[in-house]
């Protein structure tokens, strides 16, 4: 037996498959160098998404094996639950780069094994495909070339989770054979590598569903037989049980998408991250070739490099004109469904170009994109662009097609076999010449022992939860809110220094707060802007309340000229000692210290006195601290509520059940608003009494009581009739905060003195992002001599009826340089107009010293 598989391995056939397969393997090396020479010290692209990346497949393959249950408890981002959904996580990827893991401990080796893999694997996964619907090693070459190292693919050089692809054209190559001839054998290897691909990434299992659709559709117009129609309900099986299998890593993802506020793709940044007609003439400047053309092309990088190159797009019309000939076909005489494949992978091009335009095509509502967005199918996908994998598989086949096409009619020319290899040279290499993209970019990254020492002495200690500081300088930000968005000074720089911080942790898996991913939950946005002012008390209390034990503490990150300003406050912080001394890196003890408890909260309600009828509104819960010690709270889960509005005569006319945030970090004597927002009122114009009832979680059971009117007014969608009055609540005087950066609490009282219904918040984050017209801030800027600090806003804690007052506590973010500031506050509309009273106040910025 063993003898007989040897001989068939040894075959003809599978001699010539190794042989491809080694083929496209040394043009991965080439069309990559030199990474194979680098391969345990460097990686393509920079530190940011190929870093991480490394990490995800270490921590999968560490993980996978030992404690499977925990796959998205990964160590990144402490104290946020199902960590590894943020981003994508890579399971296929991760078995595959397991062996090289475990041997070598090298994450750098582990993911340059699986880039070169994928490179010769696409290749070799699209050549077979192609053979089988040509029956031309040529022109299955020229066609496995293009998809394997077409210039789209070397725009994605961070993004392994798009660059890896060989199971795509495996999966669409059994799936034919099956629908063609039938059999068991084929049917599994369609579901096996089906499966394979979509568990490498969700997009690419949009991808393959995608392929694989219009394929069923498409051999169901051909089918006439019972026989026929068994194989298609064979393959509608064997998707569902693909499906089955997929949905314990969809679980993680779900609940994420429960209980965190914009988790999904919103359509403003899925626009960004749309195809444009330009995209089809842009290239990568390291293009030897086009590179040379960019007056004639445009050069882009990332996620918009959609030019094919002209050899291909020529190949590939040919293949559509090209009729195969009675006899020539892979399938019975006068199959059909054979003949018409051509036909087939342009429609699969047609689609996924109008996919890969996002919501909308020519300024036009796509709906082939958005109704499927808007039944969740694609609201994962923040980069619809990518949908060009698809037309590259396409064209691949395509041009295949019409390589046949050229060697058929020009290389019988004289009657030598030479002709036939000479043309099929010939095409192959200058699609070669399109697609050449040197220099690669590499970066230089530590392992083995050239990884700082501070994380081999973290390893052994088991006990330990970290932070690395300092973060790099934070930018012009406008909420420090609910909806705290996270904007560095440089986002390339912070993503390069956070993603070798994620990869450093592989060398000690100890649970750090720091992270990089594709999603950034409000816990980190808010932590680290906290951290801006570290060290300071404030800062202490926080990282204590979150069991933070140890501090590691970068001196190259910190601005020249000041190490001796930090070194004195890191050493004469209280509650803060120096663990160990490595030189470049401190590491520093957070002792511990008390905090109080949620139930000591103090919870006061807010809501409009009038509303519009029929409408959503939002009302507020204000929580505060009157304890002596901080409050901080990890529980993401959302926290429900229960609306009820009653008449006059007492009767239920109205119940709603809504869900609330709960707060994260509350200092002794700070306050924070907590909007709630309700899908409706009653419809009917008078007076109600309104109770709302907290129904447990971290806040308890509570219960208010409101009396609430009914009536028509205008709302703030007119910024013509807006009118408001703020009052600062804190001392008189100068307003002193301590130190530069970190959030500063301030209390203000807003009166809405116009004779307009006052806006606060959208139904939800995405509204407020694309439909944003008529919501109403609270607006604040530091002033002095020189530019602008920057303008902030705050969210109103509840809707405002004309003559009603609340009260509003924020978080301001001072300016980075110490020194004596005007704040004005005001209010603003959604587009930065302000309007009322404005308030000026005197602040006192310290330098932290005291």
């Amino acid at each position: 037996m063993v003898k007989d598989w040897v001989e068939g391995f040894l075959s003809r056939r599978y001699r010539e498959y190794l042989g491809v397969f080694l083929f496209f393997l040394l043009l991965a090396v080439i069309f990559t160098w030199p990474l194979v020479i680098r391969a345990h010290r460097s990686i393509p692209g920079d530190t940011g998404d190929p870093c991480l990346n490394s990490w995800i497949l270490s921590w999968g393959a560490r993980t996978i094996f030992t404690r499977p249950t925990h796959l998205f408890q990964a160590n990144i981002m402490y104290p946020s639950r199902d960590v590894l959904a943020y981003s994508e996580h890579l399971f296929t990827l991760a078995l595959l780069a397991a062996p090289v893991y475990v041997v070598f401990h090298n994450p750098l080796l582990a993911y340059n094994f699986l880039f070169l893999l994928g490179l010769a694997l696409s290749g070799l996964g699209c050549y077979l495909l192609a053979r089988e619907l040509t029956g031309s090693r040529w022109a299955s070459l020229v066609g496995g070339f293009f998809f394997a190292f077409c210039t789209y693919k070397f725009s994605q050089l961070t993004h392994l989770q798009i660059m890896f692809s060989p199971f795509l054209p495996f999966a669409v190559l059994y799936l034919y054979r099956y629908l063609r001839d039938g059999g068991r054998c084929n049917l599994f290897l369609f579901g096996l590598f089906l499966l394979a691909q979509s568990l490498s990434s969700w997009h690419y299992l949009v991808f393959c569903f995608l392929a694989v659709g219009i394929m069923w559709l498409w051999k169901a117009a051909f089918s006439r037989t019972r026989v026929e129609w068994v194989r298609l309900g064979g393959v509608v099986a064997t998707l569902a049980a693909v499906l089955l299998l997929v949905t314990p890593f969809a679980l993680p993802y779900l609940r994420a998408h429960g209980r965190l506020p914009g988790f999904e793709r919103n359509l403003t940044e899925i626009r960004v991250y749309s195809a444009r007609a330009g995209d089809y003439l842009t290239t990568l400047g390291n293009n030897l070739l086009y590179g040379r053309l960019l007056p004639f092309f445009r050069e882009g990088g990332g996620e918009r490099v959609l030019f094919p190159g002209v050899i291909v797009v020529v190949l590939a019309l040919l293949g559509l004109l090209r009729a195969r000939r009675k006899g020539k076909t892979n399938g019975p005489p006068g199959d059909g469904f054979s003949r018409s494949m051509p036909l087939y992978f342009l429609l699969l091009a047609a689609v996924s170009f109008l996919l890969a335009m996002g919501p909308e095509v020519g300024g036009a509502w796509n709906a082939l994109y958005m109704i499927p967005y808007r039944l969740g199918m694609l609201r994962f996908i923040r980069v619809p662009a990518r949908f060009y994998v698809l037309i590259a598989l396409a064209l691949a086949v395509l041009s295949g097609y019409g390589t046949a096409r050229v060697i058929d009619r020009v290389g019988k020319v004289g009657g030598k076999i030479w002709n036939f290899r000479l043309w099929g040279m010939i095409l192959l290499v200058l699609l070669m010449a399109e697609n050449i993209n040197l220099p690669v970019s590499l970066a230089d990254v530590p392992a083995g022992r050239g990884v700082p020492s501070v994380y081999g002495w973290l390893a052994q200690r088991e006990e330990a939860r970290i932070i690395e500081l300092p973060t790099l300088p934070l930018g012009e930000e406008h909420r420090y809110d609910r909806l705290l968005d996270f904007l560095p000074r440089d986002p390339r720089a912070f993503s390069l220094q956070e993603g070798l911080r994620v990869y450093f942790s592989t060398y000690h898996w100890r649970r750090t707060a720091n992270g990089y991913s594709g999603y950034f939950p409000y816990y980190y946005n808010r932590i680290f802007y906290e951290m801006q002012g570290f060290p300071s008390e404030r800062c202490l209390d926080l990282l204590r309340g979150l069991g933070i034990t140890h501090v590691v503490w970068d001196w190259d990150l910190v601005p020249s000229g000041r190490e001796e300003e930090y070194r004195t406050r890191l050493l004469s912080l209280p509650g803060l000692s120096l663990a160990a001394d490595f030189g470049d890196r401190w590491v520093l003890k957070v002792e511990t210290g008390e905090r109080s408890s949620p139930q000591d909260f103090r919870v006061e309600a807010q809501a409009p006195e009038a509303v519009p009828p029929g409408r959503a509104f939002n009302l507020g819960l204000t929580v505060s601290n009157p304890s002596s010690h901080p409050v901080i709270m990890v529980e993401e889960e959302p926290q429900p509520f229960h609306l009820v509005f009653t008449d006059a005569e007492g009767k239920v006319v109205l119940e709603e059940r809504g869900t609330f945030g709960a707060p994260f970090f509350l200092q002794a004597g700070e306050s924070q608003a907590l909007p709630l927002r309700c899908r409706r009122t009653p419809s009917r114009n008078g007076l109600y009494t309104m109770r709302l009832f907290l129904e447990g979680g971290v806040l308890g059971t509570r219960e208010f009581t409101f009396s609430v009117e009914v009536r028509e007014m205008p709302d703030s969608k007119d910024p013509s009739l807006l009118d408001g009055r703020l009052e600062y609540l804190g001392e008189d005087g100068v307003i002193r905060i301590p130190a530069p950066d970190g959030l500063f609490p301030l209390l203000f009282r807003v009166t809405n003195q116009g004779d307009t219904y006052l806006l606060a918040a959208g139904e939800d984050r995405e509204e407020e992002i694309t439909r944003p017209e008529g919501l109403v801030h609270l607006a604040m800027r530091f002033e002095r001599e020189g530019p602008v600090w920057e303008e902030q806003r705050g969210t109103l804690p509840c809707d405002l009826s004309p003559g009603q007052s609340v009260l509003l506590p924020t978080l301001v973010r001072p300016p980075d340089i110490p020194g004596r500031y005007k704040l004005f506050v005001g209010l603003t509309d959604e587009g930065f107009h302000w309007f009322g009273e404005v308030l000026v106040l005197e602040v006192e910025v310290g330098d932290g010293s005291d």
